[in-house]
C-alpha cells in the first residue's frame, strides 16, 4: 500500500505533465472558430493530438509512469477546452475509451492495432431500435445508435446492449462489441448548437455480424482486476468512477475559458467602472474557484483510491457522483451570470463567451453529471435514518 502523504505529494507531481499540455495542445481561437463552423476538429488538430500523444494516455500504447495517466488526460482535457470545449471534450470523452480497448485480450488488441498506432475508439447509445442477436459465428448488430461523439473521424465503434439471445444472457446484462467504423453508416444527425465540433452524430448498423473474438461481457470489462501486472491503476480498478468523471476537465475548462473571455471584452469600449459588471465577475471568479477546489478533490480522492488498488464503497461513489454535478451546475451558472451582464450586443454567433456558453449547456446536460436524480439518490442515502442497518427483534 501506498502511504497517503508519500501519495499526496506523488499528486502535486502530475502539475508538470499537464503544464507541458498547455503548451503542447494544439490550440487558438482562429482553430475554434473553424471547428465550430465545420462541425468537426481539423485534421490538423487530431495530427497534432495524436503526435504529441494527447488522445493516447489511456490507450494500449500509452507511455508507462509512476503515477498513471489518467489524472493528466483530464487536465489536458481541462486546459484545451478553455479555448476549444469540442477539443477538451474529444480528449476527455474519446480519449478515454482508450481506457477500456486496453482491458481487451492482446490478440483483439492486435487487430485494432493492425493497421497502424493511430486509433481513436468512439462509442455510441443505445436507441428505440438498437438490437443485438447470438448466432453461431457472432453477434448481429442492428439498428441506430446515438451520440457518438468523434465518429467521423474514429477507427472503432465501441457500443454495448443486452443480448437476451445469447447463451450467456442470463449472467451477461449487456456486451460490448467493438465494430470498425469502416462497416457503419455515419447519419448527418448532429445539429446541436453546442458542442458542434465534436461531430456527434448518429450511426446506423444494417444487419452487420460482428465476430464473437470481438465481443465481450461489459461487467467483465469494467472489473476491478487486482491480478493485472499493469503498472497503471487504470487496468485493475472498476473503471466506471473513472470514465465518468472524466468530463469534468471540458467543463471546467469551458467555464475558465468563459471567464477569460469575460475579462477580454473589455477593451475600452464597456465602463469598467461599472460597479455592477465587477461584482458579476468577482462573484462568478469566486464560484469558478470553488469548482476548481471540488474538481482538485474528485480527481484526488479516484486517483488516490486508484493507486492503493481501493475500491469506492456506495457512499463514496454517491458523494462522487453528487459533487460532480454540482461542480457541472456551478459552472453553469457562473458563465450564465457573465452571459447576462454582458448584454445583448454580444449575443452574435461569432462571440467566444457565447461559444462557451452554448457548449457549456450541452456538456452540461450529459447524464453522467444530471443534477435531479444524482441530488435526489445523494439526499436519500443522507436522510437515511441511522438505525435502518441495525438488527430487528
Amino acid at each position: 500500500m501506498v502511504d497517503p502523504k508519500h501519495q499526496a505529494m506523488k499528486l502535486n507531481e502530475l502539475a508538470s505533465p499537464c503544464q507541458q499540455a498547455a503548451h503542447h495542445l494544439p490550440l487558438g481561437p482562429d482553430r475554434a472558430t473553424v471547428a465550430e463552423k465545420n462541425r468537426r476538429l481539423s485534421r490538423d488538430t487530431f495530427n497534432e493530438l495524436f503526435a504529441e500523444g494527447r488522445l493516447d494516455l489511456l490507450s494500449p500504447l500509452a507511455p508507462v509512469t509512476s503515477t498513471g495517466n489518467w489524472p493528466t488526460l483530464v487536465e489536458s482535457a481541462r486546459i484545451a477546452a478553455r479555448v476549444c470545449p469540442s477539443t477538451g471534450w474529444m480528449l476527455a470523452l474519446v480519449g478515454g475509451h482508450g481506457s477500456i480497448a486496453r482491458r481487451i485480450p492482446p490478440a483483439c488488441i492486435d487487430q485494432l492495432y493492425n493497421d497502424g498506432p493511430r486509433q481513436l475508439f468512439a462509442s455510441a447509445s443505445t436507441s428505440i431500435d438498437s438490437l443485438m442477436a447470438f448466432e453461431p459465428e457472432g453477434i448481429r448488430v442492428d439498428g441506430r445508435w446515438r451520440f457518438s461523439s468523434g465518429i467521423e473521424d474514429a477507427t472503432w465503434l465501441m457500443i454495448n446492449a443486452p443480448c437476451p439471445t445469447h447463451p450467456e444472457a442470463a449472467h451477461t446484462p449487456r456486451f460490448l462489441v467493438l465494430i470498425a467504423t469502416s462497416e457503419v453508416e455515419k447519419l448527418e444527425s448532429w445539429d446541436s448548437c453546442g458542442m458542434a465540433a465534436t461531430g456527434s452524430h448518429d450511426v446506423l448498423t444494417r444487419s452487420l455480424l460482428v465476430p464473437h473474438d470481438r465481443v465481450f461481457a461489459l461487467h467483465k470489462i469494467f472489473a476491478q482486476n487486482p491480478l493485472s501486472l499493469a503498472c497503471d491503476y487504470i487496468d485493475r480498478v472498476p473503471l466506471v468512477p473513472y470514465l465518468t468523471t472524466s468530463i469534468i476537465g471540458p467543463i471546467l475548462g469551458c467555464a475558465e475559458g468563459a471567464l477569460a473571455a469575460f475579462v477580454a471584452a473589455f477593451d475600452g469600449s464597456l465602463s469598467v467602472n461599472d460597479p455592477r459588471v465587477a461584482e458579476q465577475a468577482a462573484h462568478s471568479a469566486a464560484q469558478l474557484f470553488g469548482a476548481q477546489l471540488l474538481y482538485e478533490s474528485l480527481i484526488k480522492r479516484l486517483h488516490e483510491a486508484g493507486v492503493n488498488d481501493q475500491v469506492l464503497d456506495t457512499q463514496e461513489l454517491l458523494q462522487l457522483k453528487r459533487d460532480r454535478a454540482y461542480l457541472a451546475a456551478q459552472c453553469v451558472q457562473a458563465v450564465h451570470r457573465l452571459v447576462e451582464r454582458l448584454g445583448a450586443s454580444f449575443v452574435v454567433g461569432g462571440n467566444l463567451l457565447q461559444r462557451h456558453w452554448r457548449d457549456i449547456q450541452t456538456m452540461a446536460a450529459h447524464r453522467d453529471v444530471a443534477w435531479s436524480e444524482t441530488m435526489q439518490c445523494s439526499g436519500e442515502a443522507l436522510l437515511q435514518p441511522c438505525t435502518s442497518n441495525a438488527p430487528k427483534n
